[in-house]
């Protein structure tokens, strides 16, 4: 698990200005959702992972808490419908940790709310023919739909 991390993280590089954070001040709420120590609710931005109950929901959350040590910085895009601010994580040499939930197969790219990055777009059909993470399964459903069942 740990190479594939690793895999995934050198795949994806960004390069964008960022503000730093403490990794040690985040809880991991499920695969895209973290809280901080201060109570603000967090949205991984452009990725959308398997729901608590959805089949691979438990393993993204814990995908998701192996990469949080790896958190050096992150960039902050705007508040979702719900309150929560909306963020992608980056690791001190600037590769999204969002990408590589992608990559890793931990979670769909979120088209509808990032449809200009190239780079998770490759990362999900990277994972899909490789059939890495919930990509394994027979017929994965993306969360948007599992929500609406």
């Amino acid at each position: 698990m740990a190479r594939l991390i690793i895999t995934a993280l050198s795949i994806v590089v960004a390069s964008i200005t960022v503000t730093s954070i403490g990794a040690s001040a985040q809880t991991v709420q499920d695969g895209d959702s973290i809280k901080r120590a201060d109570g603000v609710r967090v949205r991984l931005y452009g990725i959308d992972a398997p729901e608590k109950d959805q089949p691979y929901g438990r393993e993204a959350r814990k995908i998701l808490k192996r990469y949080m040590p790896l958190v050096a910085n992150t960039k902050e895009y705007d508040e979702d419908r719900y309150g929560r601010l909306i963020v992608e994580l980056f690791t001190e040499d600037n590769k999204s940790i969002n990408a590589a939930m992608i990559c890793s197969g931990a979670a769909w790219w979120y088209e509808y709310y990032a449809p200009d990055r190239p780079q998770f777009k490759q990362c999900q059909e990277d994972a899909q023919k490789a059939k890495r993470g919930l990509w394994a399964e027979e017929d994965p459903v993306a969360p948007w739909e599992w929500r609406r069942r």
